[in-house]
């Protein structure tokens, strides 16, 4: 793109979106009803054609939009998930058509009216990513660096971004919002605290997680009742799982992973040795002989990271930080783009107002930031029973870790706790639903049930 002196001249009403991710889209989208022009920006080469980006390292894994985050894209993108599924994504009801092993028991499965859309992370950037080049004033720009965010060092505000183009000097462009969506290796803490705004505070939980996933020609359906194939370890004393799912063009994702670097390698015996380790031979008899159409890619991470930009003390008018920037969770748990859904929903919300003036950037990026409690404190819940193994927590902790327990294994066969934990963890429902009376009862008896088998056996 020729950076020209008419659109350099002024920030007119302009936003700047960093980063073409799925919370940079979205964010796009949602400004583009109160800018009169929107570009985003992005480092990466972005394909006019559903492929892989250089700079998205996760993208050649399973991804899951949860339902919470299905419905507040859709609102942002009216009609995407027949979009999605024009282009060739399945959708599957989360319990009906996902057989789930869980620490070696087989869940039963009802219908529960919850569907994901099964597809590659590579689609569905690539139809958002299309749906927004379709704007009319929004600009999607690749292979396009930003060095930085300008802050005026007078008025504390930030003016727009420095691009970093190896062949030119750098360009200014100047805009009325700055929005930061590059991910987990944003730069914002650093442009912050070089600006004279200070440190910020970061949250980390360390599982070293990793896994390794291929993509398979789908075999034909026959003998098959299920769509999407799972096995779930038993935390803490497990530590792998794998699942296939549906993906466009009538093949499979496979993924294999675990906590604390216990991942397979990437080569095919490997993979199809730790496919065999697993608790049931279900995933491994489904793969094996099965042609692998792409080679193997893994991906790591140290584990969840979350800033918390609410707690500083200033922070720069016209400026904010939405999706996994602001907090990347372990991909394992599928909460990834819902996450970055509830902060774009926050930031839709609170738009108008923001740019009347009537609320300050600060008070609006603590209610994005605030918007991840639940996922962030659900993945936390999970993870933090590893620690229960060597660290000493409180009775009250381990009084919680044991009923979600109970809850996790009485979902394997009683329907109402099933679907209410489906809703939870779909982040349509409050954990607090999980305490309903009727569920605790139904908790103790299949606990009574199980124990009273097990005696008989």
């Amino acid at each position: 793109m020729v950076w020209s002196k008419v659109l350099l001249a002024d920030d007119n009403n302009r936003a700047i979106v960093i980063g073409a991710s799925i919370a940079g889209l979205m964010t796009a989208n949602v400004m583009a009803k109160h800018f009169d022009e929107v570009i985003v920006l992005d480092r990466d080469e972005l394909p006019e054609v559903p492929l892989p980006r250089t700079c998205v390292p996760q993208e050649h894994h399973v991804h899951l939009l949860l339902e919470r985050g299905r419905r507040i894209m859709e609102r942002i993108f009216p009609g995407l998930m027949a979009e999605l599924e024009a282009e060739g994504a399945q959708a599957a009801d989360l319990c009906l058509d996902v057989k789930c092993n869980l620490g070696g028991r087989w869940k039963h499965r009802w219908r529960s009216g919850i569907t994901a859309h099964y597809c590659t992370r590579t689609l569905l950037e690539f139809v958002l990513r299309r749906r927004v080049r379709n704007s009319e004033n929004i600009t999607v720009v690749g292979r396009t660096p930003v060095r930085h965010v300008n802050i005026c060092k007078m008025t504390g505000k930030a003016t727009g971004v420095r691009l970093d183009l190896s062949d030119e000097q750098p360009i200014d462009i100047p805009a009325r919002l700055v929005v930061d969506a590059t991910g987990r290796g944003s730069k914002s803490e650093i442009w912050l605290e070089s600006a004279g705004f200070g440190r910020v505070e970061r949250e980390e939980i360390i599982t070293r997680l990793g896994y390794v996933s291929g993509i398979y020609e789908q075999p034909p359906q026959a003998g098959r009742d299920w769509r999407v194939l799972l096995c779930l370890p038993k935390i803490p004393e497990q530590r792998r799982m794998a699942v296939i799912s549906p993906i466009e063009g009538q093949r499979w994702m496979v993924t294999a992973g675990a906590w604390f670097n216990e991942q397979p390698a990437t080569d095919e015996a490997s993979f199809l040795s730790y496919l065999q380790s697993l608790p049931v031979p279900d995933l491994h008899q489904a793969v094996e002989g099965v042609r692998r159409l792409a080679p193997l890619q893994r991906y790591r991470m140290p584990g969840g990271l979350r800033r918390h930009y609410e707690k500083m003390t200033r922070w720069p008018e016209g400026f904010l930080v939405v999706g996994d920037a602001v907090c990347s969770m372990n991909p394992l748990y599928s909460q990834g783009m819902s996450a970055s859904a509830l902060q774009v929903e926050t930031l839709m919300s609170r738009l108008k107002h923001l740019l009347s003036g009537t609320i300050r950037f600060h008070k609006v990026q603590a209610e994005i930031c605030a918007s991840v409690d639940l996922p962030w404190e659900q993945a936390a819940s999970i993870e933090q029973q590893f620690e229960t193994q060597s660290k000493s927590v409180s009775w009250s902790t381990r009084l919680k870790q044991a009923y979600f327990k109970r809850l996790v294994s009485a979902s394997a066969v009683n329907h109402q706790i099933a679907i209410a934990m489906l809703k939870v963890n779909n982040l349509i429902a409050s954990p607090a639903s999980l305490y309903a009376p009727h569920l605790a009862i139904n908790a103790l008896l299949c606990g009574m049930q199980l124990v009273s088998k097990r005696e008989r056996a």
